[in-house]
């Protein structure tokens, strides 16, 4: 069952960071942030009942969802910034690499075990996914580029395994996200104030706060009722998703270099999975 929440998370993470670019043509990306991540928890209003009673003070419940909030909160910002720069499909590679954070911090904190081959599957794979889009974003040279990416895929596998850490310690998806949603939204909103945004401009927030709240909820259910590494390969088909997506929309082919990494992060992630 949890791989159709994890088919469901894919789909939804694809439009949502396709949309996302409207976000950034048309708003302060900084002052859109706070916002959107208070919308994203307003979707989850039908969802609040369900589930286990609320564990917000309960042993390290509080203190995972605060580090889970940073995480969010650092993930926003460097994703919001690789799509202002570039597009939407070279922003979805990196959070497809987050299979490869969650596999090596899994032994960590969930007690899992990796094998060499996995260890050089990985190497590998970062490789083939970076390299091609070391020029991808403008205005951004290939150090700066790698950090940005490594930085987005930090971020997701590490809210992956907190998402798990929370749902071991009883807590039910729509606490695991909505507190995760609105401690972020409240942090960037004293950062950074919503000034200027006009009420034409929550249509574009409204949407791609849709999407994305549905990939959240659907990726959290999932990864509580299985494993977060096997949900997060399937996260790898984002890129290949939003490509069609913007080759449908904007009728242009896309970058060779980002067909290239995103076929080759879906085989490497493909590959990495077969050897668990």
């Amino acid at each position: 069952m949890f791989y159709l929440f994890a088919i469901a998370g894919t789909l939804s993470f694809a439009f949502g960071t396709f949309f996302t670019k409207g976000v950034t043509l048309r708003i302060s990306i900084f002052r859109a942030i706070g916002p959107l991540f208070l919308l994203n928890a307003v979707f989850a209003i039908p969802f609040i009942g369900t589930g286990p009673s609320w564990k917000l003070t309960t042993g390290s419940v509080p203190y995972l969802h605060i580090i889970s909030a940073v995480a969010s909160g650092i993930l926003a910002y460097v994703i919001f910034s690789m799509i202002s720069k570039s597009t939407a499909s070279v922003s979805s590679v990196a959070p497809a690499m987050a299979p490869i954070v969650v596999l090596l911090l899994s032994p960590i904190f969930l007690g899992t075990s990796i094998t060499f081959a996995q260890i050089l599957l990985v190497t590998f794979l970062m490789g083939i996914t970076l390299y091609p889009l070391r020029n991808s974003i403008s205005g951004l040279n290939s150090v700066k580029t790698y950090a940005f990416i490594l930085v987005a895929a930090l971020g997701n596998g590490a809210v992956a395994v907190l998402a798990k850490l929370l749902a071991q310690e009883g807590v039910g998806m729509p606490e695991t996200f909505v507190v995760r949603q609105i401690l972020s939204g409240l942090a960037f909103i004293i950062i950074f104030p919503p000034i200027g945004l006009k009420f034409r401009d929550f249509y574009e927030l409204f949407r791609r706060s849709m999407f994305m709240a549905i990939g959240h909820m659907t990726t959290i259910e999932a990864i509580q009722k299985g494993s977060p590494l096997v949900v997060q390969t399937f996260m790898a088909a984002i890129p290949i998703t939003v490509i069609v997506i913007e080759t449908v929309a904007y009728k242009k082919r896309p970058e060779k270099a980002i067909i290239i990494s995103s076929i080759l992060t879906v085989l490497g992630i493909a590959a990495l999975s077969l050897s668990l």
